[in-house]
């Protein structure tokens, strides 16, 4: 009994006074005629009391001069089980019966005189019951005509909200399914982009873009109007997500490498939650001066509740009030904060004599000086008692019982500027306020107040690209995909772009910068061939003339000098030899870079040796070809074998590049064959060991033809 009263306050408060706050009041029992095309009539108590036991009250509602009918809208309905209101339909109550309810029943309902009714009036009767439980509120609104029809926006039936759309991108809204709950027609769609009240564009038709320059979100309200001049009030709360940029992962985005070295590619890429973040942080800091009597304010605004919501139970919506303060003299202070209707809660209301709050700088002589303030915490939760429960000395920082219940913001919107007020009541003191703020329960903010937007590593979402994309060889991976291995044979800078497409379809991209730096070590030599006994000089030499750290190391071989240093000597050569030097170089140009490669050089040999006897039938499988040692250094060496009766067993135009014959699988039987050699050498020298064991050099211009026998053994 002892809330009844603050709940029906604040009941009027929220229900009445907020939304028809602009219309006259009239109670039911001032007046039997009212003849007004608006106003509210209450009951006999009006917003304050709510009306009484045994009461019984009768009220014509009948338009003015110039208007034929009028209808009413109950804005509050409470009853108690034992009242009740009739609604007839004319100018008494012997007109026919429209409506009758007690407890809620009708609340929000519209009535509207009948076109059958020539008065156009609406008669109210109203009894209550007799006894200590009787007891209620109840108010209409009057108006003149017939009541709007319900008109229902809809926003985007075919994306649902949120809708998920990218930061400067032309996106595409409409209120096409909107409708009439009658038979009037949509003539005009009105868009608040932004969710803050205003009207920011308007348009004839159900269609229209905009561009939502930042990421975020953002609450669409769309409101429609009809062609008699009505507008819709039910709210679309149409929810817009706009990305926000990613972080990338890759690294690094510059790098140095080596020309024909593969550059592994990966797109490395996270969406970033975005949390649309209350804006009650902090408010700014306050000097509360010694000026008595006299009160400081600090303001802070919310926007991120859906509109017209409001506390229910502050007990539970109301996590903590917070306030870093100083002052020298608890006694002297009240502190309230007051919500956007003017409701408030006073957490201090003097007391504590001279109990100090955080440390304050207690001296006349530098009054305006701030001390070090304290967080101090006042929750629905608190069992501690208030301030004054935990006065003397210096209150220390914690949570405290407020003065005044929670209770007393029931019924606050959220939305709105919210206020912190401290009044200085005694002079001889001051203090400051440095930080405050207001924590609401997570529950009040709307589901839809955060979101992550994610990237899939699927071909074609991620992917990388660069101009001179023809001119690369791919060694791995694909070039519509997250991952691709490339290299540049050619040195120069390349710049890579990683691109990536997240689930609103935003694509985002990311440079790489590479220079390729020219890398190709050779191997010069002082002649192709090793003829006459003669050493061939090998030089291990660069392309690109960097500075820098060199080193070499020969793979082993019997023929060279050395296995270390970048130049050494081949000897002793019976048949021509590849020569290999792993190469490695740092630059003092390209720090950390350091290069590695090997080369390779050919060197042939003057002297062939034709063999006299093979024996493919053999176990030991040494000498189961016809061969001729060293014929690899010469090109085009042409060569016919014929049996013993003249026919073509075997030939070949390049025996060098093969440089031999393989008489078993050619099904070749023992006995004479005979061979026509022609080295088709330019220049010699050219030493030749026959099958006999002769050498002989030939000089002068070839081609040099050499014909003999051999023998196939079993």
């Amino acid at each position: 009994m002892i809330k009844f009263p603050l709940q029906r306050l604040f009941l009027w408060l929220c229900a009445v006074l907020c939304t028809a706050s602009s219309l006259a009041q009239t109670a039911i029992n001032d007046t039997d005629l009212y003849e007004e095309c608006e106003g509210l009539i209450t009951d006999t108590g009006g917003a304050a009391n709510g009306y009484g036991e045994g009461e019984t009250e009768t009220i014509t509602i009948c338009p003015p001069e110039g208007e034929e009918t009028v209808w009413i809208e109950w804005q509050v309905f409470m009853l108690d089980p034992l009242s009740t209101i009739s609604i007839y339909d004319g100018d008494s109550s012997f007109g026919p019966l429209l409506a009758q309810g007690t407890n809620g029943q009708l609340d929000g309902l519209v009535y509207v005189a009948s076109e059958s009714n020539p008065t156009g009036c609406l008669t109210v009767n109203f009894t209550s019951g007799e006894g200590s439980n009787v007891g209620g509120d109840f108010a209409f609104s009057v108006n003149c005509g017939q009541p709007c029809n319900i008109l229902t926006p809809v926003v985007n039936v075919d994306n649902p909200s949120p809708y998920r759309i990218c930061p400067g991108e032309e996106s595409n809204f409409e209120g096409a399914s909107s409708f009439s709950s009658g038979s009037s027609e949509l003539v005009e769609w009105r868009w608040d982009w932004n969710g803050d009240g205003t009207i920011d564009e308007t348009t004839d038709n159900a269609y229209t873009t905009h561009v939502y320059e930042d990421a975020g979100i953002y609450r669409v309200q769309m409101s429609v109007l009809d062609d008699e001049g009505c507008e819709s009030i039910q709210l679309t709360n149409y929810m817009v997500h706009v990305s926000n940029d990613p972080e990338w992962g890759i690294s690094p985005l510059e790098l140095d490498v080596c020309t024909g070295d593969e550059v592994n590619l990966e797109v490395v890429i996270e969406g970033q939650e975005y949390v649309l973040a209350p804006s009650v942080d902090f408010g700014g800091g306050l000097f509360i001066p010694d000026q008595v009597g006299e009160c400081f304010t600090s303001e802070l605004t919310f926007t991120q509740f859906i509109p017209g919501q409001t506390i229910d139970d502050a007990s539970t919506a109301m996590e903590e009030l917070f306030m870093n303060f100083e002052h020298s003299y608890m006694g002297d202070l009240t502190v309230s904060f007051i919500c956007p209707n003017g409701q408030s809660v006073q957490v201090h209301n003097q007391g504590g004599a001279g109990t100090f709050l955080g440390i304050p700088v207690d001296n006349d002589a530098d009054p305006n000086t701030p001390g070090v303030g304290f967080d101090y915490f006042w929750s629905p939760d608190a069992t501690n008692g208030t301030w004054v429960d935990n006065a003397g000395g210096t209150l220390p920082a914690g949570t405290y019982e407020s003065f005044q219940p929670f209770s007393n913001l029931d019924g606050c919107p959220l939305n709105g500027v919210w206020q912190i007020e401290i009044c200085d009541l005694l002079g001889l003191d001051n203090g400051f306020v440095f930080d405050w703020s207001i924590q609401f329960a997570d529950s009040l903010y709307p589901v839809d107040q955060s979101f992550t937007p994610t990237f899939g590593l699927e071909c074609d979402s991620t992917f990388w690209s660069t101009p001179q994309q023809e001119q690369h060889n791919l060694i791995s991976g694909q070039w519509n995909c997250a991952e691709v291995g490339v290299t540049m044979e050619t040195p120069g800078v390349q710049v890579y772009t990683a691109h990536a497409v997240n689930n609103f379809g935003c694509e985002y991209t990311q440079n790489v910068e590479v220079e390729y730096v020219t890398f190709s070590p050779f191997i010069e030599s002082s002649s192709e061939i090793f003829c006459g006994g003669e050493a061939v000089e090998l030089e291990v030499l660069l392309s690109n003339g960097a500075a820098g750290d060199l080193s070499v190391v020969w793979i082993q071989s019997p023929y060279l000098s050395d296995t270390l240093g970048a130049v050494v000597s081949v000897s002793g050569l019976t048949q021509p030899e590849l020569f290999q030097a792993n190469v490695g170089q740092t630059f003092d140009d390209y720090p950390g870079l350091a290069c590695e490669a090997t080369a390779d050089v050919l060197i042939g040999t003057c002297e062939i040796t034709i063999p006299n006897v093979v024996s493919p039938y053999s176990s030991s499988g040494d000498n189961d070809n016809f061969r001729i040692p060293g014929i690899q250094s010469y090109a085009d060496v042409e060569i016919t074998i014929l049996n013993r009766w003249g026919n073509v067993v075997f030939e070949s135009d390049d025996f060098g590049a093969k440089p031999f014959w393989d008489c078993a699988a050619d099904g070749a039987s023992s006995g004479v064959y005979i061979y026509i050699l022609t080295v088709p050498v330019e220049e010699g020298p050219l030493v030749v060991t026959d099958i006999n064991g002769e050498r002989r050099e030939y000089n002068g211009e070839g081609p040099f033809v050499f014909e003999g026998v051999f023998h196939i053994v079993d």
